[in-house]
């Protein structure tokens, strides 16, 4: 065999283990990140204690969540439209009686 010849069986020989190597560090990458995701988090909770935490925002509950602190924000701002629509009333009895 010639040396040029071994120079390119070696070259293919480590050309296909680079690429093989390199395919399997990405699947690599990948399943760790699902791991990750999919895992425990760093305060040891997993992704079925994180979504029911999140379901909790999401349902009214007596105050604390998300949906009882935006129904409160609702209410208090039809009652603060209608202390403003009470106060135009008002102003406007004044204005028509100065004139």
């Amino acid at each position: 065999m010639a040396p040029w010849e071994i120079a390119i069986t070696v070259g293919a020989v480590v050309g296909s283990l680079l690429v093989i190597f390199g395919a399997l560090y990405k699947v690599y990458r990948v399943a760790k990140r699902i791991d990750d995701a999919l895992g425990l988090d760093t305060k040891g909770r997993t992704v079925s204690d994180r979504l029911d935490r999140i379901e909790h925002q999401l349902f009214p509950n007596g105050g604390s969540s998300l949906t009882d602190k935006i129904n409160q924000i609702a209410f208090e701002q039809r009652e603060m439209k209608g202390e403003l629509d009470a106060v135009k009333d008002i102003m406007g009895v004044w204005l028509k009686e100065s004139k």
